[in-house]
């Protein structure tokens, strides 16, 4: 009857264990992909500083003054399983308080993958295709971003690993020129924009904690180019501490949801059911 219940305990443990194990492979596979994506309640407000330096008629020359921006968005529903995102940005001239947004402000609404954060062109207002965003995990290999300015994505490649402010980050670069975006309405001739775009990305997460980007738009004269628009932007203090908070939590939930916890499970499990066949092959050894 003793062996009996041994046996019984051992059958017990091996079957606990095989439920562990076959539990940490569905939370890879299945259960932690289904909770790890953009909320449907997603409600995010970003602010910018920085400056523009914009052709004055009269003088020919660039005017420059200090701006302020904000970049509001907001789940606004789901359509094919795509998120829904409406996105405001309003550009306030701070020198002076004048709302410039009908000038260089924008509104529409995105479409994206909610897991893969790609767009969903058949659907998005715009027809926008890659990423919104950096892929999580955020891969060494670069990610191809969508740039309004360029009307199209636009790679961002990987330059360097670095502590930013205690957290670990990877630092992607976005830097094309003389990108051809149509013709100037006034003097028909060709416009030209660059964009200098550097990231720092909390990888496990892909939150981007710091922004700062440099945009050139300029005339081309008979090869000749001359700049009509420069655009000096970069997260404010208060975005930055706030998305500090967001990549260092995220870091800390992801370490353990996406890792640790699976791997504890399957772990655990297969341990259990090792020492099981250790018994039996103890015990048979010993029958002999």
């Amino acid at each position: 009857m003793a062996a009996e219940g041994k046996r019984k305990r051992r059958f017990i443990i091996s079957i606990v264990g095989l439920f562990l194990v076959i539990l940490g492979i569905l939370w890879i596979t299945v259960i932690f992909p289904a909770f790890d994506k953009v909320p449907t309640d997603y409600d995010r407000t970003y602010y910018f500083e920085g400056t523009f330096s914009v052709m004055n008629p009269a003088t020919q020359q660039l005017d420059m003054f200090p701006i302020e921006q904000t970049l509001a968005q907001e789940a606004v529903g789901t359509e094919d399983g795509a998120l829904l995102i409406h996105e405001k940005r309003t550009v306030v001239n701070s020198a002076t308080g004048t709302d410039i947004s009908a000038r260089y402000g924008d509104e529409s609404t995105l479409a994206i993958d909610r897991r893969t954060l790609e767009f969903v062109t058949d659907i998005d207002e715009r027809g926008r295709w890659w990423y919104w965003g950096p892929p999580r995990p955020t891969p060494k290999e670069g990610y191809d971003l969508w740039n309004p300015g360029a009307f199209m994505p636009l790679k961002a490649n990987y330059v360097r690993s670095e502590d930013f402010r205690d957290l670990g980050v990877l630092v992607f670069e976005v830097d094309a020129k003389d990108i051809n975006i149509g013709n100037d309405p006034q003097s028909g001739l060709p416009l030209l924009y660059s964009i200098k775009i550097t990231q720092w990305v909390e990888p496990l997460s892909g939150t981007v904690v710091y922004n700062d980007s440099v945009a050139t738009t300029s005339l081309d004269q008979m090869g000749q180019k001359v700049p009509v628009q420069i655009s000096r932007v970069r997260y404010a203090e208060e975005t930055t501490v706030d998305l500090m908070d967001v990549g260092t939590s995220a870091h800390t939930l992801l370490v353990w949801f996406r890792t640790v916890i699976p791997w504890l499970l399957i772990g655990l499990g297969a341990l259990m059911i090792l020492l099981d066949i250790l018994v039996v092959g103890r015990r048979k050894r010993a029958e002999e």
